[in-house]
């Protein structure tokens, strides 16, 4: 098993973090979750100095036609060098997995311990800083299920965002997409043939389909979760559940979520993101500042955003209001605006970023990042 502790002997740790400097490979024939999250933290790393990582799986003959089926949408050659932070490695039962790790001269390899940092902090604050967790541990595990919102808190993230939306029979699900097409397999693992609208069917038709393989194998069998499930897990751990609403939901739907997250004590902990100021203003009419705020993301940058967030009427004196701009189109000038505005800066994007991104966005005062592959697992969370 390929564990923080594993990986000790070859570097040294200081206050929680493993730096290694020396090249290395490491075997492993006993794997769970657990060894994804940590292989997949390590490949966040990018650029020609950063460590290079290779994994290479055996793979029983008997497997090999299954393995490489092109139903598995993660199925790879024997030996190979992960080129996409996206694409973990797929774990079997019957593989071994040897991994190396090359470190160029000059580059030190960080690994922070989960598991010692989960025994005294469970859920980490990260100081003045914001890493939200995006659709679960998104880089992982199939998005929006079960799995990937406990990962999340597993790892330490203090938020977690899901997506909720709306099933023909009134239920909150979480689900990315509109359709259910993308996640959605049946029992041989192929996706619909037709679009189907979560809006169209029922919670219980919904339940025919499952949303795991068309990550990996290991996944398969992952339910439609119900959004009571999601604000459950982050009760339990001590997460903040975050909403990232498209479309948003009815003033009546709002209100049943308002009372779910007051029944569970997490009507404070509570935050609502939108492209859409308009999403956001109804939401402001149910919950006002008793929630912990709302982000309006910005798909294109222009500087009346600010007044269109303004225009929801959300006190910025009495609760978090920010604004989220793609990492790329950040400017030192955009942040100054935004916080100048009495908003928090954020920062959004869907590819996998380098740390000096992280430290660039740090300087202009950016404090709150949302990416799907959180590369700020190894080191900043």
């Amino acid at each position: 098993m390929i564990s923080y502790e594993s990986l000790v002997p070859f570097g040294k740790v200081d206050d929680g973090v493993l730096y290694i400097t020396d090249s290395f490979s490491v075997e492993c024939t006993e794997h769970d979750h657990n060894d994804c999250t940590l292989v997949s933290a390590l490949s966040a790393y990018k650029g020609d100095s950063a460590p290079k990582i290779q994994y290479i799986l055996s793979v029983p003959d008997v497997e090999k036609p299954a393995y490489m089926s092109h139903k598995y949408s993660m199925g790879k050659k024997e030996s190979c060098a992960i080129q996409k932070w996206r694409v973990p490695p797929l774990f079997l039962p019957e593989m071994s997995m040897t991994l190396r790790i090359e470190i160029p001269e000059g580059t030190v390899l960080m690994i922070r311990s989960f598991e010692a940092t989960r025994e005294t902090t469970p859920i980490k604050t990260c100081g003045k800083y914001r890493f939200n967790a995006h659709l679960g541990f998104l880089a992982i595990a199939p998005n929006n299920t079960l799995l990937a919102f406990e990962m999340a808190a597993k790892c330490g993230f203090a938020h977690c965002i899901a997506v909720p939306k709306v099933t023909r029979d009134g239920v909150l699900v979480c689900i990315h997409d509109d359709t259910i097409n993308k996640t959605a397999r049946d029992a041989n693992g192929d996706p619909p043939q037709e679009p189907i609208y979560v809006l169209d069917k029922t919670y219980e038709e919904l339940l025919d389909w499952e949303y795991g393989s068309y990550r990996s194998p290991i996944y398969k069998g992952a339910k439609l979760p119900l959004l009571s499930e999601f604000f459950d897990i982050c009760q339990k751990s001590g997460m903040s559940p975050m909403f990232s609403t498209h479309p948003g939901l009815t003033v009546e739907q709002w209100k049943q979520v308002k009372k779910d997250l007051a029944e569970r004590g997490m009507l404070d902990k509570f935050h609502i993101k939108s492209f859409d100021a308009e999403i956001l203003k109804t939401a402001y009419s149910v919950f006002g500042t008793e929630i912990d705020g709302y982000t309006l993301d910005v798909k294109k940058w222009d500087k009346s955003c600010i007044d269109a967030l303004l225009s929801t009427g959300v006190d910025v004196s009495r609760c978090r209001v920010g604004m989220e701009v793609r990492f790329d189109d950040y400017t030192e000038q955009i942040a100054k605006d935004i916080i100048d505005a009495g908003m928090f800066a954020a920062a959004w994007d869907i590819e996998r970023r380098d740390f000096s991104e992280y430290d660039r966005l740090f300087s202009y005062g950016v404090t709150e990042f949302t990416e799907d592959n959180h590369c700020s697992m190894g080191l900043y969370c």
